[in-house]
């Protein structure tokens, strides 16, 4: 929360001026974009649990799945949510390394999505000519970083069970190829929420600059020692706009949009804590 603070103590003006004359159109975009990715999510989890032999039922993968979300927009670290679902399954199965191995390749599998699109993205923006020389570089740093933040935990005390586990779940060819299409729609999802929040504050610049900013500002989130990324997504966003020769406010302001109505849209996991 002090990165906001901070951000907002210098660009404040600015990012008020845009927040005050948001596009409420955009914004209901948005919202239906995430009912799509969390739908989407939620059957990934679901068919990469029945790929390690688990059952999980399609209203309760999907219930739990806005369950999780909620938690970690309220709880630091961001995965607080995910350990729970994948508590709460185990549980009911009375599986629960399977569980866990579930949640974790699901994980993975999302991250991986993103960060090829992200490169993609990266290299491919028409970008002013000092930042473009970097790109595979930091590129290159965003699919590293995803497979290690979302394989670490699992290959450091099961190795061999593990290993299966990513066989059956991801590697085996068909998986392979379900996971990863699977994935970049839910990331392709994610990004197209966020470029609605950016849109709605009458953004200028081009759209392939977007799409090439907005999976690193969501990959900053990933670093687990805020709420919801508040403060790392604001202040990455302040960081990378006017390198690409933009508005500094205006990537600030769609931070704080996506924020916020990434919260709203996880408000349905109210109803699964209601159910319990």
């Amino acid at each position: 929360m002090a990165l906001v603070i901070g951000v907002m103590s210098q660009f404040g003006d600015a990012v008020l001026a845009r927040l005050g004359g948001l596009d409420l159109r955009w914004l209901l975009i948005a919202l239906l974009l995430t009912v799509f990715q969390i739908a989407l999510s939620a059957w990934r989890w679901r068919y990469t649990a029945h790929r390690l032999g688990l059952t999980l039922a399609r209203g309760s993968a999907l219930s739990e799945y806005y369950l999780a979300t909620l938690v970690n927009q309220v709880l630091p670290g961001g995965v607080v949510g995910d350990a729970q679902r994948a508590w709460r399954h185990g549980s009911q199965i009375s599986q629960r390394r399977p569980a866990f191995q579930a949640v974790v390749i699901e994980r993975l599998s999302g991250q991986i999505a993103m960060a090829a699109l992200a490169v993609c993205a990266w290299l491919f923006a028409p970008w002013p000519t000092p930042l473009h020389g970097s790109g595979a570089l930091i590129g290159a740093s965003l699919l590293v970083a995803a497979v290690l933040a979302g394989a670490g935990f699992a290959l450091q005390r099961y190795a061999s069970s593990w290993w299966h586990a990513l066989r059956q779940a991801f590697l085996h060819p068909h998986a392979l190829a379900v996971q990863l299409l699977a994935s970049l729609l839910v990331a392709l999802s994610i990004v197209g929420v966020y470029a609605c929040c950016l849109l709605a504050t009458t953004p200028s610049g081009s759209p392939w600059l977007w799409f090439a900013l907005i999976p690193v500002v969501l990959f900053s989130m990933l670093i687990p020692v805020s709420i919801a990324g508040w403060g790392l997504r604001e202040g990455t966003a302040a960081l990378l706009w006017p390198l690409a020769g933009l508005p500094a406010a205006e990537g600030i302001a769609a931070a704080i949009v996506y924020g916020s109505l990434s919260l709203i849209a996880s408000l349905p996991g109210v109803i699964a804590v209601m159910r319990r």
